[in-house]
């Protein structure tokens, strides 16, 4: 019996490290043309990135993620050499806020057009993917795999890698920070971080997200929206890696009083952070888009691309 035992342990250690060996592997790789009528919307929402796609190339993929096959996508410069990294989390639950052409195309064309190799998951069970999105569970994983993802792509360096999301993706960025220090540099746009904070203002996405999604939620509810909410556990995320928050305060989707809170205890547990306020902005910081873009690229440029030093966190100066 003992013996049984043992060969059943051994099999089950074998079978985890075998999975997480895997994670990140490209098993499928399918070039992406953009259709004439994205490029047209791409035209109207910035006539300078045409002339930037000419040097950008476009894949579909299907990669491993704790042995599913997950759906995500790579953005990257068609150049010769060695560029830095992002990943870019998307928001949204299910189909709702999946990447389409047209966010792969602008959005995650725009980052690339800076000179970056940029990556980006469906997450599991949506876009044709296996598994079941768990809304910050075990779909983490599909982030944290796409570092090894970009392992695979010849022309990206893995030594300086970038993390960026908004809203739900937002949440992902920050529970990508409490999980590793790999990154460089992290950006998030009206990232969710108080889960309590959020049903106060939207209820009704308990029954129709949260309970949906969040596997036995009625029963650890308290504990499964803590496991969300990062200003339950700013503490434990890598005060090595720098982060600009960037907020609306007409956002009526994501409240800006879950970032300020957060914020708070960013700045008392001195980790690296800089926020944006954009007044009378909304969810994406319509208004102020260009705004938007230019410090997102300033920061991964700074931090990422340039490697500066980490800033001095201890109070100093005349």
């Amino acid at each position: 019996m003992r013996y049984k035992l043992t060969l059943l342990l051994l099999f089950t250690i074998f079978k985890c490290f075998v999975s997480f060996s895997q994670n990140g592997k490209i098993i499928e790789k399918e070039r992406l043309i953009l259709s004439d009528s994205i490029i047209a919307k791409i035209h109207k929402a910035d006539s300078a990135m045409i002339k930037a796609l000419k040097n950008i190339e476009f894949f579909r993929i299907t990669y491993l993620s704790d042995s599913l096959k997950v759906k995500g996508f790579i953005v990257k410069p068609v150049q010769k050499g060695s560029f830095p990294c992002i990943i870019s989390n998307r928001g949204g639950t299910g189909e709702f806020g999946k990447w389409n052409e047209t966010g792969v195309g602008f959005f995650l064309g725009k980052l690339a057009s800076w000179g970056y190799v940029v990556v980006a998951s469906q997450y599991r069970g949506n876009d044709g993917g296996e598994g079941q999105e768990e809304r910050g569970g075990k779909d983490v994983n599909d982030v944290l795999s796409l570092v090894n993802t970009l392992g695979e792509i010849d022309n990206a360096d893995t030594s300086r890698i970038g993390i960026e999301g908004a809203s739900r993706g937002g949440m992902m960025t920050y529970l990508s920070l409490k999980k590793t220090c790999q990154f460089k540099a992290a950006v998030v746009l009206a990232g969710a971080a108080n889960a309590f904070e959020h049903l106060v203002h939207r209820p009704d996405f308990e029954e129709h997200v949260y309970a949906k999604v969040i596997p036995n939620y009625y029963e650890n509810k308290e504990k499964e929206l803590k496991a969300r909410s990062a200003v339950f556990w700013a503490d434990k995320m890598c005060k090595t890696t720098p982060m600009l928050i960037m907020q609306g305060s007409a956002d009526w989707r994501v409240p800006a009083t879950e970032s300020l809170e957060l914020l708070n205890k960013l700045y008392e547990y001195k980790h690296p952070v800089r926020y944006i306020l954009f007044e009378g902005a909304d969810h994406r910081i319509s208004e102020f888009r260009k705004e938007f873009f230019a410090q997102t690229k300033s920061f991964f440029d700074f931090y990422v691309k340039e490697l500066n030093d980490l800033p001095n966190m201890e109070l100093h100066g005349g």
